[in-house]
């Protein structure tokens, strides 16, 4: 057999809303709105000009259930540019977009090969004449506990299969609730060539020879999806696999990390938070993170927490050409000065780790009940609700400013 050459991608989250991003410059806020479809443009660019076979997206193309006109258009005119280039693309959705979520059906053209709620197989003859099988399903609703890796069929020595699954390993810790689960023995039982998964938006190669494969997000969404995203390109033949990552975010969340230590002046914490900056090469929306400011005087340690320094840093938007916004600081969570200064604090954040299932129920049942909110409000899944403690400690340690 031939080699083969696809792109697997995963985890699009087309017009994810960036909620807590709104107040933000409109400038910047617009280019954050835009990047996920910047990143999925780069993602089609790079398959075009590595001449692949086909390229895979592992579920979640969009974000919403009740996915955007915009974001449906946007990602057919992709679709086309592909089509124009021969290439197809077999898609499963994923628990975000779902097949029986709200959607305006557009017409796709006929390169794109979408997998039903049933698991079923497709095939392709490659431009070389290499049979390729794929093995996958969508999810036909947002919830599927139930294991699915059973409906799979076992794979055949004379052609390549490869298995598309959105779903979770058992044995992973992870903040995304848990979907469709397998286990890593489970898919080699298969005796396929490659699983390309998707639903973790970490980049996680979970075996190899065969490979099975998070490639994670095209692009980051918050400030916990830090460093590069993208896809892989993957080459596959008989005597062994190659996996190239390509990098797609249109922007960057970067961490970064700034000591305190020999600080004199208000002015040299400015200046060694620049200078940190300076390292960081892409467009980016960097989260400080200060050490080492045990022994800061009271009254600077006040400017850096009343918002005086954020502002000081976010009044120069664009740095030498490049968009570095610094979108929050904070004290190392290590500190004991911290803790010393508002054990209370510790107490109500230690409160917030350790809510279980029924509790969640208790501290929002007054919002969920109330007459005139509740119908508009949806169950919280787990990654909402990790993404919510955090943010309420984000918003207990900075003071109360959301930065």
């Amino acid at each position: 057999m031939e080699d083969i050459k696809f792109f697997h991608v995963a985890d699009l989250h087309l017009d994810s809303p960036f909620r807590g991003l709104k107040h933000l410059p409109k400038e910047v806020f617009e280019r954050i709105h835009n990047s996920t479809f910047a990143s999925f443009e780069k993602v089609v660019k790079e398959a075009i000009e590595r001449e692949v076979d086909f390229m895979i997206l592992s579920g979640d193309l969009f974000d919403e259930e009740d996915r955007s006109i915009r974001a449906q258009a946007k990602l057919a005119k992709q679709f086309q540019i592909l089509h124009s280039h021969e290439i197809p693309v077999y898609v499963v959705h994923g628990n975000h977009d779902h097949l029986s979520s709200r959607r305006l059906e557009l017409d796709m053209p006929d390169n794109i090969h979408i997998f039903h709620e049933k698991t079923e197989e497709k095939q392709l003859t490659t431009r070389k004449g290499t049979l390729v099988e794929l093995v996958g399903f969508s999810y036909g609703t947002r919830h599927i506990r139930e294991r699915r890796i059973g409906e799979y069929p076992k794979g055949t020595a004379d052609r390549f299969t490869i298995g598309i699954l959105h779903g979770s390993e058992g044995s992973m810790h992870s903040s995304h609730e848990t979907y469709a689960p397998f286990t890593i023995n489970e898919l080699l039982e298969k005796n396929y060539h490659y699983w390309a998964l998707g639903h973790i938006h970490q980049r996680r190669i979970l075996h190899e020879e065969p490979f099975i494969v998070y490639p994670g997000n095209i692009q980051g969404r918050h400030r916990k999806e830090t460093g590069a995203k993208g896809c892989y390109e993957v080459i596959l033949g008989e005597h062994g696999t190659e996996l190239t990552f390509i990098p797609t975010h249109d922007l960057i969340w970067e961490t970064c990390g700034v000591s305190l230590h020999g600080i004199g002046r208000f002015g040299e914490v400015f200046q060694r938070i620049q200078g940190a900056m300076e390292s960081i090469s892409e467009d980016s929306l960097i989260e400080i993170v200060l050490t080492d400011g045990d022994s800061l005087p009271e009254d600077m340690m006040s400017k850096v927490e009343n918002g005086d320094l954020l502002e000081a840093l976010q009044s120069d938007i664009e740095n030498q050409g490049k968009l570095k916004w610094v979108h929050s600081i904070r004290r190392s969570p290590g500190t004991t000065v911290l803790k010393e200064r508002d054990p209370f604090l510790q107490d109500v954040i230690s409160t917030l780790e350790s809510l279980e299932g029924e509790e969640w129920k208790e501290v929002l049942a007054e919002l969920y009940e109330h007459p005139s909110i509740y119908r508009f409000l949806e169950p919280l899944e787990v990654e909402e609700k990790n993404e919510l403690i955090e943010e309420t400690k984000h918003l207990l340690k900075s003071g109360g400013e959301r930065n």
